[in-house]
């Protein structure tokens, strides 16, 4: 999911047009904004109380059992990957389950919907249970508020915090607007970070935000994902990361800006919760719920993890982002001083892939000593925002003609797959997963996409993991995924002495050629253009 303003209609009127009325109440609504456009600025004097993580974390039931196995693999920390979004929603319900201490949720997007709802509740159990609860919000999105205020409301033990907010806009779309208008320099900044922490213990960090479109838990529309369940070391470079956050400036505590609940107000968020959730019986995150077992295993440490040696790297909360020249995250995967020369291979799994000239340089320097370089993205028929998939349409040409070979998720095929494989079937659905292999060595996991916007503009996390395993079976994830019976695989085709792109894919009868961006209509295809030639990439 990407960064953009959401809007609202108006109330139609018996007497004014709807356009009209629009213009009626914006306009002075702008200008009071643009008047008050100087005065707006992040305030930081408001009262935060500062916390930490807990660092006696053995005495703790994970704690005690996760320092045993990292005692028995020094230097090392343990990672399952999640590559299901039932699987997601499981974890992150059974990590609510087994919090002794403290929870820590650190997101971009919160959905208003019903897993949402059925973590809050899992989330509130652990505040009755006297467990300290701190999330940490992006406020992009004015569904967050809803959910920010229902968790701090439900539990006076619940402690809520938004990064970089909107002080006028609150959760009406067409006031956010206005905001970002006047005070946009400060609001494009984003905390893209997903962060869900258990004890200090066990860690859940990857690019899955918050709602039913991440869980598969929607009937079309969902996104493939992937997480990573992290034990041992790195964990208490995950709560670090958190506090970091958590105390900075560019953070306000939820009550300063929509004011403390009272009992009535926690009566409501409770009630709605409850109301919300009561239909859930027989839907599918009700039935993993009852499925249970993963509590039991993280308790006795009974889940499968691959040990290996690894980094958190993440961006400083208040600190402006410098133009680094590779576009390869943050040059953190090649050529980098922490980091190894790429020798073989290099796979990159991004929804957004937008690389930079420098970026572009780089992958052809690679490409031309003899790297292979695979990328796969979204379509524009299966991307969420078309004015990021603009972007990338500029520079496909040039990337194959360095070598880059270039795949894009192919939604609702004509034909049922012939083997399984674990990004589930295609359907309406959009890559959202963001991973880097290089050298079937080392991989990269985490919140960030190959563009300019989570280079230049939103904070990200990712981790940096050095094992032959995990290479090996997100390589094959992304072998999975570029498959041609679940992907197009872009070409040059030369007619008439005019170089054009095709799309190939495998529907069942042999290989298809599509000489136009498939499975699109003429309209989607011209908005696409009109937003290339509209958006600065630099914003992508």
């Amino acid at each position: 999911m990407r960064t953009q303003i959401q809007s609202v209609g108006i109330v139609n009127s018996r007497n004014l047009p709807k356009a009209n009325i629009c213009l009626t109440l914006f306009l002075p609504f702008l200008f009071l904004m643009v008047s008050l456009g100087g005065c707006v600025s992040l305030r930081s004097d408001l009262p935060r109380d500062a916390s930490q993580a807990i660092a006696d974390v053995d005495g703790t039931i994970l704690g005690r059992v996760y320092t045993a196995q990292a005692a028995e693999n020094p230097g090392m920390s343990g990672f399952q990957i999640i590559d299901s979004g039932q699987a997601a929603f499981m974890a992150r319900a059974a990590l609510a389950d087994t919090a002794e201490r403290t929870l820590d949720l650190q997101y971009y997007s919160v959905g208003d919907d019903l897993t949402t709802n059925l973590l809050l509740l899992r989330v509130i159990a652990a505040s009755e249970r006297g467990v300290r609860v701190r999330i940490l919000l992006d406020d992009i999105y004015a569904p967050t508020r809803v959910f920010a205020w229902r968790a701090m409301a439900a539990h006076r033990g619940i402690q809520v915090r938004l990064f970089n907010p909107f002080f006028f806009g609150g959760t009406v779309g067409v006031a956010r607007l206005g905001e970002f208008i006047v005070d946009g320099e400060r609001l494009n900044r984003r905390m893209h970070n997903k962060l869900w922490v258990t004890d200090n213990v066990a860690a859940l960090v990857g690019s899955r935000n918050l709602g039913d479109e991440y869980f598969d838990a929607k009937e079309s529309g969902n996104f493939y994902d992937v997480d990573l369940l992290a034990a041992g070391p790195i964990v208490k470079d995950v709560s670090r990361a958190f506090d970091a956050y958590w105390n900075s400036a560019a953070v306000i505590p939820m009550e300063a800006i929509a004011g403390a609940p009272d009992a009535a107000d926690g009566d409501l968020a409770r009630e709605a919760l409850r109301t919300r959730t009561a239909v859930c019986q027989g839907t599918p995150p009700c039935r993993w719920l009852n499925e249970g077992g993963l509590v039991d295993a993280l308790r006795i440490g009974g889940v499968s993890l691959s040990w290996a040696s690894a980094q958190f790297i993440y961006d400083q909360p208040d600190q402006d982002k410098a133009l680094v020249a590779s576009g390869i995250v943050h040059g953190a995967i090649d050529d980098h001083p922490s980091g190894m020369r790429t020798q073989n291979e290099l796979l990159i799994v991004s929804p957004y892939f937008v690389p930079s000239e420098d970026g572009r340089r780089h992958l052809a320097e690679m490409q031309a000593r003899g790297v292979r370089i695979a990328v796969l993205t979204n379509s524009l028929a299966s991307t969420d925002v078309p004015a990021a998939h603009a972007g990338y349409a500029r520079h496909r040409t040039e990337l194959l003609r360095s070598g880059v070979e270039l795949y894009e998720v192919r939604p609702e095929p004509g034909q049922p797959h012939l083997r399984s494989h674990r990004w589930k079937h295609a359907s309406s659905s959009s890559l959202h997963a963001k991973i880097i292999v290089q050298d079937r060595k080392r991989v990269i996991v985490g919140s960030l996409n190959q563009d300019p916007r989570s280079q230049l503009h939103n904070t990200e996390a990712w981790i940096v993991i050095d094992s032959t395993v995990i290479a090996a079976d997100l390589a094959a994830l992304f072998e999975e995924g570029t498959d041609l019976q679940h992907a197009f695989k872009l070409g040059r085709s030369v007619t008439s002495g005019t170089e054009t792109l095709e799309w190939i894919t495998d529907e069942g009868v042999g290989a298809t050629r599509y000489d136009m961006e498939p499975m699109t209509s003429f309209w989607l295809r011209l908005w696409q253009d009109f937003l290339g030639v509209l958006v600065p990439e630099h914003l992508l």
